[in-house]
């Protein structure tokens, strides 16, 4: 950085929402840099070495349509791939890569340099300037760093602090600093910064494993990419195991359990539902008799393993005694162990759905500073950020997405809108549209976003789209049965081969491209019958709901919107529809509950 140097976007952070946020105001124009505590550590995968999953595939291929660098560092450093959720239909499957760890990092930081994007290697302190109006970031080596915006990505770092038995230390993550001073000056602006709580498992050793008797996890194939266009192939293919806890490692807990800093009462961050420590399944679940354990590789020829669905922060001992005492594990070697991380985010009521920090001109915010849990999760909020802070800088209107469209439009209108009681996690079910929002089509859904964004969808997103609209010119113009192809392809049982053997003219077409409009067809009256309901629930918001006396015996929605719904006890339907932890599907089955009940 040369003296009176002004970059026009700033990025606080190097984490995967700080990596996309960089990128994608580098896209439009803009000169930026990114600050980072070590740049050896950007992109790291501070927890499990995977990406993607059940709706969390979706989001990276959003991010890869919209010119993201997720997908393609994941496809390009990938060493095993599998689809989750197979058993449902196509609109719900879930993506999911094994990832080389220390080559995707490596490929990021690769990638930040090739799109102009400068590095600083420093640590944040505070912002520079009014609130309402930040001149730029005061680092720690560097002094004054100035930008006409600022992108604070900051993930675990902002006031991090680290916990495992009787041990407390600072920091974002192992072995790195914390941002400390930065989360006192965002208080000192009076900004609302809440505590969130995660954790991460011990890594062990390749070599101490005895991989004969763990149940082997077979792959489903090379050939799937999250990128669209010339996306990379991974380094080679790694194998991932699975075993499971039993009642002695249960027991192990119980014995150490006054000794978690979780129990004992030195953390007070809420931490995610669904990836909970080691400690609260066995408390809460006291009856389960097992738990899985999946043993993942850290990388092609790791000498360490992750072992997810072990996530603690119980001391050294415990760690030890509890590795050991799965099969498979019994002369494990720890090379790291698990630990908790709390850390600030701010809460949703400082946020507006551009992810601009409201009482400031030109901060945004992105990942789990916003509350989110997740690399996918992160990203997808800072590409957003980050296109926002450069279109300030260029004087264009900030982008707002839909939560009708994408997965990402999701996410942001359930961490802006509701507020978070506890760190988000992304579900298809979070979706009321989520037949519509399939990876297939994701390319096709974020055309419209990108070239809002961006200006143009890029010239291979719209040969796909001239593609998707001659397959669906010629579907309409062949004939069985006296019925358009389309129609035909309503059925449940056709699938794409019939569809290339009655119409061979779109033979020339990509494979994957002629299914995904065959599936538009499939769901068309799914996805119709769906906004209909959408616009009924817009129309029922102000259904009062003092008639439920209980919401614990509603079969139609999940146990956790039960529990808000009976502590909240809303007025109205609309209401309801607003809380945290309840679902698009919760409301549709507290309309179904009404229905029922003044049929009788």
């Amino acid at each position: 950085m040369s003296p009176g140097t002004v970059y026009d976007v700033l990025v606080l952070g190097g984490g995967h929402a700080g990596i996309e946020a960089a990128l994608s105001a580098a896209r439009l124009g803009c000169r930026v840099a990114l600050v980072a505590a070590d740049r050896k550590r950007i992109g790291e995968m501070s927890c499990n070495p995977a990406i993607g999953g059940v709706a969390k595939g979706i989001l990276v291929r959003e991010i890869d349509a919209l010119g993201g660098s997720m997908g393609r560092g994941a496809d390009a450093c990938g060493i095993q791939f599998r689809m989750l959720n197979r058993s449902k239909g196509p609109a719900v499957w879930g993506p999911r890569k094994q990832e080389d760890a220390d080559l995707y990092s490596r490929w990021q930081l690769k990638n930040l340099r090739l799109n102009g994007v400068e590095v600083l290697e420093d640590v944040a302190e505070r912002l520079l300037g009014e609130t309402s109006e930040v001149e730029g970031l005061r680092c720690r080596r560097l002094g004054s760093v100035r930008a006409r915006a600022v992108v604070i990505a900051a993930g675990t770092f902002l006031g991090g602090k680290l916990f495992r038995g009787s041990e407390q230390w600072t920091g974002g993550r192992i072995g790195d600093v914390s941002a400390e001073r930065m989360e006192q000056d965002m208080r000192r602006r009076m900004f609302h910064v809440k505590r969130f709580k995660t954790g991460t498992p011990p890594r062990i050793t390749r070599r101490s494993l005895n991989l004969s008797v763990l149940d082997l996890q077979e792959e489903d194939g090379e050939g799937y990419l999250f990128g669209h266009e010339n996306s990379p192939e991974g380094p080679g293919r790694e194998r991932c195991y699975l075993t499971r806890s039993n009642r002695r490692t249960a027991e192990v807990v119980k014995r150490f359990i006054d000794q978690s800093p979780l129990y004992g009462g030195r953390i007070s961050g809420v931490g995610p539902r669904y990836c909970p420590s080691f400690e609260d399944k066995v408390m809460k679940f006291p009856d389960r008799e097992s738990h899985a354990l999946h043993v993942e590789p850290m990388g092609i020829d790791s000498r360490w393993m992750y072992l997810n669905g072990l996530s603690t922060s119980l001391p050294r001992r415990a760690q030890e005694k509890m590795v050991r005492s799965v099969e498979g594990l019994r002369g494990a070697e720890i090379a790291v162990y698990g630990y908790a991380v709390e850390y600030g985010y701010f809460d949703g009521a400082e946020l507006n759905r551009t992810l601009r920090l409201l009482r400031t001109g030109n901060v945004f915010a992105a990942g789990q500073v916003c509350g989110t849990s997740g690399y996918e999760e992160a990203a997808a909020m800072g590409l957003l950020a980050g296109a926002n802070a450069a279109r300030i800088c260029r004087e264009e209107e900030p982008v707002r997405l839909s939560r009708a469209r994408s997965y990402m439009g999701v996410m942001i209108d359930d961490v802006v809108g509701k507020g978070l009681t506890e760190p988000y996690r992304l579900f298809s079910s979070r979706s009321e549209n989520r037949l519509h929002l399939r990876p297939d089509n994701a390319d096709r859904r974020m055309a419209p976003v990108a070239e809002r964004i961006f200006g143009s969808a890029g010239e291979w997103l719209e040969k796909r789209l001239e593609s998707a609209g001659a397959i669906s010119k010629a579907l309409r113009s062949a004939r069985v049965e006296g019925k358009s192809l389309m129609e035909h392809c309503r059925r449940p049982e056709v699938g794409t081969e019939e569809v290339l053997h009655l119409a061979p003219g779109i033979g020339k077409f990509d494979a994957e491209l002629v299914r995904s409009v065959v599936l538009d067809e499939k769901y068309r009256g799914y996805i119709e019958r769906s906004e209909r309901r959408i616009e009924q629930r817009k129309r029922m918001e102000n259904v009062a709901l003092s008639g439920i006396d209980s919401y614990r015996s509603i079969r139609e929605i999940c146990y956790e919107a039960r529990v808000v719904l009976e502590r909240e006890r809303p007025a109205t339907l609309g209401e309801a529809a607003g809380l945290p932890g309840v679902r698009p599907s919760d409301v549709e089955g507290i309309i179904v509950h009404l229905a029922r009940e003044r049929s009788t």
